[in-house]
């Protein structure tokens, strides 16, 4: 991050017209750019009104970006205009000057909030149900049900649902990426872990796992007389089993045979299983970008040294 300047010029067209902009080198340098630049809007109104644009008042930040995004807070305008393409606003002076004033003090960012675990779940959730189909999830998904914005390998890019794209939409555009949802559910291999209990035996109870439909499971009569209690639907079936019986306090037997606890007991470990399999995938996420920042790193470094890039030490321990 590099200290700059946040700098508005005026057009002699128009009193009202303002361009507010941010740089890192010094805004006259910045100022002959806009005049003599005619791919640039404001470079275009100086060719077509033959009058240059003058430099009103700049100031010194410590995060140029963070001050234009505090400057625009600043002002009824709430979104910063070149986000929408527009480079020059016609605005009051007073709206200038209360973003100017609030810019001087904006300091540097405040650091991000750390992600949810849920993010994380959800986001590895969404990129297991992307692989080998060409579309790429931009940033994280904080609900499945709310918007992200997704890329397919011919450059378009989108916002949409994620469940949409999760049970098979492809690209709105081209199409690359779209499937069939029962494919994608044979690739991620699901699973359903329930508790079943059984009417004639209090205090019993097995915990079942399939990658079978609960349908099929009650055609096929797959636990006999047991009845289903809980159940939850994972994508993650055997992290799942493995963090149900952590929470029972039990070791997993190898038979997956009845055993003797309160079915209250029971039912609270499948109440805490999502939350803790959140935290587990969230766990497994965050090493996984650690380790992707390390790389990043080292690369800048070797590109900036001259030499070739080496490669990460990896752990011996399993991924999620």
């Amino acid at each position: 991050m590099k200290s700059g300047y946040i700098y508005v010029l005026v057009h002699p067209s128009d009193p009202d017209l303002y361009k507010i902009g941010i740089t890192t080198r010094k805004p006259e340098q910045r100022l002959a750019q806009h005049n003599s630049d005619y791919t640039q809007l404001t470079g275009r109104i100086v060719k077509e009104t033959g009058q240059k644009w003058e430099l009103k008042k700049y100031h010194a930040v410590s995060d140029p970006y963070w001050a234009e995004m505090v400057f625009w807070r600043a002002t009824p305008l709430a979104d910063i205009p070149f986000r929408q393409g527009i480079e020059v606003d016609k605005i009051e002076w007073e709206w200038v000057q209360a973003g100017l004033d609030a810019a001087k003090k904006a300091g540097v960012r405040p650091p991000p909030k750390p992600l949810p675990d849920h993010v994380y779940a959800n986001t590895a959730w969404m990129n297991k149900r992307l692989a080998g189909r060409g579309i790429t999830l931009v940033g994280h998904i904080r609900s499945k049900f709310g918007k992200s914005t997704f890329q397919c390998s011919n450059g378009h890019e989108w916002r949409t649902v994620p469940n949409d794209v999760a049970e098979g939409e492809g690209c709105p555009q081209c199409g690359i990426g779209e499937k069939d949802p029962e494919e994608i559910r044979q690739a991620i291999k699901p699973g359903i872990l329930c508790l079943l209990i059984h009417p004639d035996k209090p205090g019993v109870i097995i915990i079942g796992l399939t990658y079978s439909t609960l349908e099929q499971c009650y055609e096929e009569n797959v636990w006999s007389d047991w009845e289903i209690h809980r159940y939850r639907n994972v994508e993650e079936p055997v992290l799942a089993e493995s963090l149900i019986w952590k929470l029972l306090g039990y070791p997993l037997p190898n038979d997956r045979e009845p055993i003797n606890i309160d079915l209250s007991i029971a039912e609270q470990s499948f109440r805490d299983l999502i939350p803790l399999m959140q935290r587990e995938i969230a766990l497994a996420e965050k090493k996984k970008e650690d380790v992707q920042k390390t790389d990043w790193t080292n690369m800048k470094w070797d590109k900036t040294h001259n030499k070739a890039p080496q490669p990460t030490p990896k752990s011996g321990a399993a991924e999620l």
